[in-house]
Parts: C-alpha cells; structure tokens; sequence
C-alpha cells in the first residue's frame, strides 16, 4: 500500500494529509515540477541535519517518536491514538497537531488539527514551522505555496530523509514520478534503513512503467521489514499491475497473516478476483474486510470495495444498493463530505449506465453536501469547480455537445481564475478531448487525452478508441492494454476494463 493511495471515493481533502506522509507513500501555466525545478534554488544555510522535534513534555515526544514509527509502518489507526496522547500531554506540540492531521479518519478532523498545528506553529522549530506551513498551503490548494515551503525544507535540511520524502511524495501528486524517485532515492541515500523509502521508490518506478527497478525497491522493502504487513501489501500490488494474479494474492494473504487488520490487502485480494473473473471470491474478500472493519472511515471503505467487485460483475443495481447503504450511515455520522463522495461516485455509476439525469442529480447532491462539509473555503470552490466537471462528462454522454462546450468552457475559466490544481489542469485536457471525440477530430482528442490524466482506464480507453480511430493502430494496442491492465486499484477501472479488453481483442484480430 503506498499512502499517496486513497482507495475511496469519499475524499475532497484527504489527499493534502497524504502529499506530506512522512511515512511511506497546482500545476499553473508551466509544466509540473521536475525534478530539477525541485532543487531548492536559494535555500538558507542547512542549519543542522535533522528536523528537531519541539515538546516541552518528554511523555508527548516519547508518544510523538512511537507514532511516527508506527506511522512509518501505515499503522494508521494506532499512530493516531497516540499522537492524540501527544496533544493531550502538550496541546502546543504542534507536530503532533500535524501528524493529527494526516491521520484524521474524516474532513472535519483534518481541518481541525491543521488549525491547531498551524496555531502552535510559533512555538516550533524553522524545519516543523516549514512543515506546517506546507500542510496548511495543501489544504487551502495553494500549491506553489506548499512547493516554497518543502523546497525551503530540503534545503535547510538536506540530509533529513524525512524532507526528501515529503518532497518525494508533493512531487508524485503532480506526476512528476522522474522528480518524485530522485528525491525517494536521495531519502534512501541519507538512510539506508529508512523502508518507507524503498515502498515510495517503486511506487514512483511502477508509475514510470519501469516494473524492474519497483519489483527491486519492493523487494528491498519486504528484506528491511520482513515482519510488517505493507510491504508485502505494496508487493501483491505491483504483482497485479504485473498480471501475476495468483501470487499477488498469496502476498496479501501473507500481509494480513502478519497483520489480520491490515484493510489494503483485503482490498487487493477482491480485485484481484474481480481481475480474474471470480466475483463471488472478490465479494467474499470484501466482506472479510468489513468483518475487520475497526471504525466508520474502515467500513466505508470495505463496503466501497463491495461496490466496486458489484461493478465489475456487473451488477449495477447491487452496486447502487450498497452505496444507499454507506450514504445512510454517513448521514448518521452527520458526515456530509462522506456523503459528498458517495453521491458522487453514485453519479459515476449512472454515468456509465448511460443515465445522464440521474446522474446529474447526485452530482448536484454531491456539491450540496460539500457546501454543508466541515471544510474551508478553498475546498468549497474546488467542489464548486469539480461539480462543473462532472456536469460536462454528463453533457458529453448524454450527447449535448453544445452543454458540453459550455460548461467545459466555464470549468476551465474557473480553473484558471482559481490558479487550479495540477489535477484540475489534466481534467481540462480531458474534457476537451472528449468534446472533439465527439465531433470527430479524433487527433485532437488523443493530443488532448495524452496531457490528460494516465492514471485514469478511463482517459486511456478513449485515448485508445482516438487513436484506432485515427489509424494509429499500434498506439491503440498499447493504450487498451494499460486501460485494462493497469492502474488495477483505480475507482474507475470497473467502468472500461470489459470494453478495454473487448477493443484489444478487435485490435489484435487486426
């Protein structure tokens, strides 16, 4: 499991958290960050070689170093308890308050401890306020500011693994992965038993499609850590990107052996069920992951799973079923970004069933529940913004090509007008190469498609369907195989992974 990993449609901010996990895992009118743009330019003078760690109580720095160490681990629930203990025995640890943050379990938790770590942050040393002020940049989506601030970091610390991680893992949320392996390999330089390094290194090499060198890192990660659950986790998980089917799952086993609590490997056991056409065994996956279910964040994801193995049989009607169900107990929760998410995801279901209208209204109750979400502003306008997006999909399948163009055009103003994710930028790309599929241009969609998101089967599938339109027959081929075949934990694989492997076989078929 790498922690830039969020296996749930239920986040808006979560992923600010995850860009600075010291554990293991905007673009504006410039490219994203490389590697080279990374480099701290006119950084202070390095002013020692770690981090300090700033508590006047010796208990809540005992408490902060178990933590982080559990954390380093992905033992998300127990690092959190104790970084709770931390605040309690020094509620101006503001470290603490950090690690808080990225650990919370909902939106609102998040806010609440950036709040409280950015307000103790006066107290804490140059390299925690740096930190700290990343995080708080993240959640307000200012991502230039949160670049500042971790190249300030690494350059007043350069030889603290922890910095290039956090560098490592901003960079990977741009797709930068060439910068993000520089910096995780800088972090495996600095130290050598540092394991969370080597997880994040081949997340990054798998996403540079070099499988040699992530299969390397992994492997490396399972030797310093033979005894955790993740690394063999983040293993069965390259193994599948692999198509290795049978032994991916036999490392998951091995996972949840050393740790029956470990959610991921559960999950990863489903799809790869779901991958090899048992949809009872991926449900009877997912149903064990609800029975180890330990709070409401964990049996929301388990029964997103039972979604997602539902899609893949395609079973529609049984997936809707499921998400009423997490819907219902996120209202009990009184949990409205939760609910934000699965009205979203829902919208994406009936998407793919061709049901534009109905689709539409639950993205309409998705931004309703977010404008009432305990979030700030800037997450309120990024809903705002991603409810344009969605709404122009839902034009696009519903054949509007004159809706379609407007609201593409308004989601891209507001973007720009918002200085907008890097996210945001791969989205208008998307957008507009779906308008000119549907005017014909076929070249144009796969210029467009290609800047878009390669994370997303679905963006690869109609790049696929683009360029077999335009006669590019062997870039079909290859773009088909990784829609299929790749990206294998994404929410929206269940969508085209048939149609995927169906064009391959015409493509093959010549």
């Amino acid at each position: 499991m790498n922690s830039m990993i969020i296996k749930t449609p239920l986040r808006i901010v979560v992923t600010f958290g995850a860009l600075l996990m010291l554990a293991a895992c905007g673009q504006k009118d410039e490219p994203p960050a490389t590697a080279e743009m990374a480099e701290p330019a006119a950084a202070k003078a390095p002013v020692a070689v770690k981090v300090p760690v700033t508590t006047t109580s010796a208990e809540a720095r005992d408490l902060y170093m178990e933590g982080r160490a559990l954390l380093d681990d992905l033992h998300f629930v127990e690092a959190r308890e104790l970084f709770m203990q931390a605040v309690q025995a020094d509620p101006d640890f503001a470290m603490a308050h950090f690690m808080v943050a990225i650990t919370s379990q909902s939106a609102a938790e998040f806010f609440d401890a950036v709040g409280k770590a950015n307000a103790a942050a006066a107290g804490a040393s140059d390299g925690e306020q740096l930190y700290i002020r990343a995080l708080v940049a993240g959640s307000e989506n200012d991502q230039a500011g949160q670049l500042a601030a971790l190249n300030e970091l690494v350059g007043m610390y350069p030889q603290d693994e922890r910095t290039h991680m956090a560098l490592g893992n901003y960079l990977n949320g741009q797709q930068d992965f060439a910068g993000a392996a520089k910096h995780f390999t800088h972090a495996t330089q600095k130290n050598p038993e540092f394991a969370g390094a080597y997880n994040s290194l081949g997340y990054a090499y798998r996403s540079l499609d070099d499988l040699d060198q992530a299969k390397a890192a992994f492997e490396k990660y399972v030797e310093l850590l033979p005894g955790e659950a993740n690394p063999h986790d983040s293993y069965a998980e390259l193994l599948m990107e692999m198509g290795d089917y049978d032994n991916s799952i036999k490392h998951y086993e091995m996972s949840l052996e050393l740790d029956p609590n470990f959610a991921a490997s559960y999950a990863g056991i489903s799809r790869n069920h779901s991958l090899m056409g048992e949809p009872d065994l991926a449900q009877e996956a997912a149903d064990r992951m609800l029975a180890s279910a330990r709070n409401f964040a964990e049996r929301q994801n388990a029964l997103f799973q039972t979604v997602l193995a539902h899609l893949f049989a395609g079973d529609v009607e049984a997936a809707m079923q499921v998400c009423e169900t997490m819907a219902a107990e996120a209202e009990v929760k009184g949990d409205h970004a939760a609910l934000g998410g699965v009205h979203e995801y829902m919208g994406d279901i009936m998407l793919d069933a061709g049901e534009a209208a109905a689709a539409e209204e639950h993205y309409a109750a998705a931004l309703e529940h977010r404008q009432q979400a305990n979030i700030n502003e800037a997450n309120k306008a990024l809903a705002a913004r991603t409810h344009l997006f969605k709404t122009a999909i839902a034009a696009i399948v519903a054949d509007d090509a004159e809706t379609a163009a407007t609201r593409t055009a308004e989601y891209t103003a507001a973007v720009e007008e918002a200085d907008g994710t890097a996210f945001e930028r791969l989205r208008i790309h998307e957008l507009q190469g779906y308008l000119a599929m549907i005017t014909d241009d076929m070249a144009a969609g796969a210029k467009h498609l290609s800047q878009a998101s390669q994370l997303n089967p679905v963006v690869l599938y109609w790049s696929a369907v683009a360029h077999k339109e335009a006669g590019d027959i062997e870039q079909a081929m290859d773009l088909a195989t990784r829609a299929a075949n790749r990206n294998t934990l994404s929410q929206n694989l269940p969508f085209v992974r048939g149609e995927a492997l169906q064009l391959l076989a015409e493509l093959q078929a010549g």
